[in-house]
């Protein structure tokens, strides 16, 4: 998936969101920016959002089926 879809998409996600996991999700992708800077490593931030809206929707679908 190219680089725009996958923004494309966590924005999305981020605009459907409720503003305590946007904050939640915003605070991640600072603290992986922090790290990147500290660990003088070169990690992508779509790469980041992208793996934390996957570990958000897992969250989202376990929570949704232990309800019913």
């Amino acid at each position: 998936m190219p680089k725009t879809q996958k923004a494309e998409a966590a924005q999305k996600v981020l605009v459907n969101a409720d503003p305590q996991v946007a904050a939640t999700l915003t605070g991640i992708i600072y603290q992986a920016r922090l790290f990147n800077r500290q660990a003088r490593m070169n990690i992508p931030e779509d790469e980041v959002v992208t793996e934390v809206v996957n570990l958000w929707r897992s969250v989202t679908r376990a929570l949704a089926g232990s309800s019913t």
